[in-house]
């Protein structure tokens, strides 16, 4: 007898040790955002404004009415963050579904059959007998998660929908950035167009005093069809200008998701950026931590590792419960009586024994962890690179404004000087065009760079995550966080 209670219990164990998941199948990439961040102490060491970072409304610090009300429209029509609304809402649902898998399930039925009998279904064997069946009961049942596969599902597709959640807030930041971004190159349209405009003013001024020369004989043809051909190139520099900005309008109306008409009403804008966005202090992974797209990364992985979790469990024996209970009657008669009642109970066991499939699944979700993690990784090298090169850029721009600055001041003096001479008659006409080239270009390249200037200030809000959030996404967005720690099962 002991012998046989020895290999009674040896049975389980071995069935279970050949409904083992392989254990050749692991995944390959692991996070680097530790060793990443370990080497990025040259942006820490930056020197930066003590400014705190903006709030999720960023936009609004930049003071424009007209700006607001363009990013508020968008996040309430643009196509892009209904189709955010859509992908959580998707998210949701699989959650639901997954929690549901813990639910019993219980059925009702209730029907009536009225049969006629051959001689082969009677048994009599006399056939062309008619009789009517009813029945009326519940089944249900219960699927047992011994281990604990269907819970990992479960907590997948929360991190998947936490994920979602955070690509919306992503979409959220990168149409508001987008929004700004294209506002700011229309504010610089309108000062260029300024520019070209004040172009025209001095080319057409130039034109008269020729004519005026001209006339009193103290020059000569050519130069006067000279200085009309600069006008006529300044009239239509005005005329491209004018051009690039209705085409800014119809970018915003067209990422705000409104027709043309919107963008008719657009006037020009008054935001004053300079230091409004200033730089936080510290650099980059307290800030990298808000970045939508690094968060919703993580809980991927997160996803991952435990979509890896229950397809090792699908190795293992199940036990399901089915159970039945109710009446069955012919002709109605004694319906609800104790011989019309009836009831089943059938737990089942069930094993796999040929596990290709299953095989192939774990591999499947293996790939997909280390696709999740390679993503993971790409983005946080990314991010890096972003805000390095962007802070670059700013410092860079910020010493080039002082020159640009100085450019703009000697050639507008040295423009008025020359303009003076001529209009004496002690200068020649070249000079005065060279002069008048030389203060556009000065004054081009400085509007050109403070815009720059704006832009990158933007496209860093943008990279750093939007703005810091006091309360980040399910108790913690910290890129090294134990909530992101995806450890496989």
């Amino acid at each position: 007898m002991s012998k046989l209670t020895a290999l009674a219990a040896l049975i389980p164990v071995a069935m279970l040790y050949g409904c083992a998941a392989p254990g050749d199948i692991t995944p390959t990439n692991q996070l680097n955002d530790k060793s990443v961040l370990q080497h990025s102490v040259s942006l820490a060491s930056s020197d930066f404004s003590a400014a705190n970072w903006p709030q999720s409304d960023w936009w609004t610090a930049l003071n424009d009415a007209q700006l607001n009300e363009l990013i508020e429209q968008a996040l309430q029509h643009s196509p892009t963050l209904q189709l955010a609304n859509a992908n959580l809402s998707k998210a949701s649902a699989a959650v639901m579904a997954a929690d549901a898998q813990f639910d019993p399930q219980l059925a009702a039925n209730a029907g009536a059959t009225r049969s006629r009998l051959s001689r082969s279904e009677d048994y009599s064997f006399q056939g062309n007998q008619y009789g009517t069946i009813y029945n009326l009961g519940l089944s249900g049942s219960y699927n047992v998660d011994l281990w604990g596969g269907e819970r990992d599902a479960w907590e997948a597709s929360v991190d998947a929908q936490r994920a979602a959640q955070v690509d919306h807030q992503a979409a959220r930041i990168s149409l508001s950035s987008a929004i700004t971004s294209s506002y700011i190159q229309l504010a610089n349209a309108y000062r260029l167009l300024d520019i070209a405009k004040q172009d025209q003013a001095r080319t057409q001024g130039i034109v008269t005093i020729t004519q005026r020369l001209l006339d009193n004989g103290l020059t000569s043809d050519d130069r006067l069809y000279t200085a009309q051909s600069n006008a006529a190139r300044s009239q239509q520099t005005v005329k491209q200008r004018l051009l690039a900005i209705k085409q800014l309008n119809n970018a915003l109306a067209t990422m705000v998701g409104a027709g043309p008409d919107l963008a008719n009403t657009i006037k020009r804008p008054t935001a004053l950026m300079n230091t409004a966005l200033a730089l936080p202090t510290e650099l980059p992974a307290n800030l990298l931590a808000h970045r939508p797209d690094l968060v919703a990364a993580k809980w991927r992985v997160e996803a991952a590792s435990k979509n890896i979790a229950s397809a090792k469990t699908k190795f293992y024996p199940n036990l399901n419960l089915t159970a039945m209970a109710g009446f069955r009657s012919v002709l109605g008669d004694a319906m609800f009586e104790d011989v019309s009642r009836q009831w089943r109970v059938a737990p089942a066991i069930s094993l796999p024994i040929f596990t290709r499939d299953l095989t192939a699944n774990l591999i499947e979700n293996t790939a997909e962890y280390d696709a999740a993690v390679a993503q993971y990784n790409q983005i946080l090298v990314t991010a890096l690179g972003d805000v390095a090169d962007t802070v670059l850029a700013l410092q860079s721009a910020e010493q080039q404004l002082t020159d640009a600055q100085q450019s703009v001041r000697l050639a507008s003096q040295s423009y008025h000087i020359t303009e003076k001479r001529y209009q004496s008659g002690m200068g020649s006409q070249l000079e005065v065009l060279m002069a008048e080239n030389q203060l556009l270009q000065a004054e081009s390249a400085l509007t050109t760079l403070e815009n720059q200037q704006q832009e990158k200030q933007v496209t860093l809000v943008n990279a750093l995550g939007g703005g810091f959030y006091n309360a980040p996404v399910n108790g913690s967005s910290d890129i090294s966080s134990a909530n992101g720690t995806a450890a496989i099962q």
